[in-house]
């Protein structure tokens, strides 16, 4: 069954983003100067749009289109700003910065991907869930084991659907634990409360997984040997 998955942000087309951007630059210039006079902003308006850019595309893209603000930016202060080569490559420079940032978030992108496929690769049921216990992911067979939908379940506390047998409160000590020294509680029975579990036992896995916006506890179920409680 499919889990649960946001729909992906399309990207925007380059070109057209590039275009509108440059324009915005020029425009906003040609403003300022009209209004104020000799003010230029062209680098700094220039750098907010690389900047932009390196949100969206890639590092390659955003280290193309730094020589298209570059230059810009340079014939829009000529004659008005002093040392406007300088000026000019202090836009070069934040492009190299941008073109980096896209690179690390592109990074981040890609390892929250493999994460994914990780993820949908898992044919036992599995919770992702953060460092206060709520549950930021959850499989579809993980869900049916507490008669809740997907949706449903997001948001709410780990601790609400799954605690041990015994001694709760140290079990949600060693959680918490978890994330700061990496002292996984380790594998353990729990119970499932739910609509209709009818008491359920689980034997539960914990793993610390590194994502996009963060650390979560990655909580494997083994349902090989449900039980009823007696």
């Amino acid at each position: 069954m499919p889990t649960h998955t946001l729909s992906p942000i399309k990207q925007p087309p380059f070109f057209l983003c590039l275009a509108i951007l440059l324009t915005l630059v020029v425009g906003a210039e040609q403003g300022i100067t009209y209004v104020i006079g000799d003010l230029t902003l062209a680098p700094l308006l220039s750098i907010i749009a690389m900047g932009l850019l390196a949100v969206f595309f890639t590092w390659k893209q955003v280290l193309f289109a730094s020589p298209f603000f570059v230059v810009t930016s340079y014939y829009l202060i000529l004659g008005t700003a002093k040392f406007p080569v300088i000026r000019a490559m202090s836009v070069f420079f934040a492009g190299v910065l941008a073109a980096w940032a896209a690179r690390q978030r592109q990074q981040i992108e890609n390892h929250s991907k493999e994460v994914e496929q990780v993820l949908q690769a898992l044919s036992v049921p599995w919770i992702l869930s953060d460092s206060v216990g709520n549950i930021t992911r959850v499989s579809d067979q993980a869900a049916s084991l507490v008669s809740l939908p997907v949706h449903t379940i997001v948001g709410t506390s780990f601790f609400s659907f799954f605690s041990p047998l015994s001694g709760k409160g140290e079990f949600i000590r060693r959680y918490l634990d978890a994330f700061e020294a990496k002292a996984l509680p380790g594998k353990m029975s729990l119970a499932v409360s739910g609509a209709s579990t009818q008491n359920i036992r689980v034997t539960a896995s914990f793993s610390i997984m590194e994502i996009e916006d963060g650390q979560r506890l990655l909580t494997v179920l083994d349902l090989s040997k449900n039980k009823p409680n007696p």
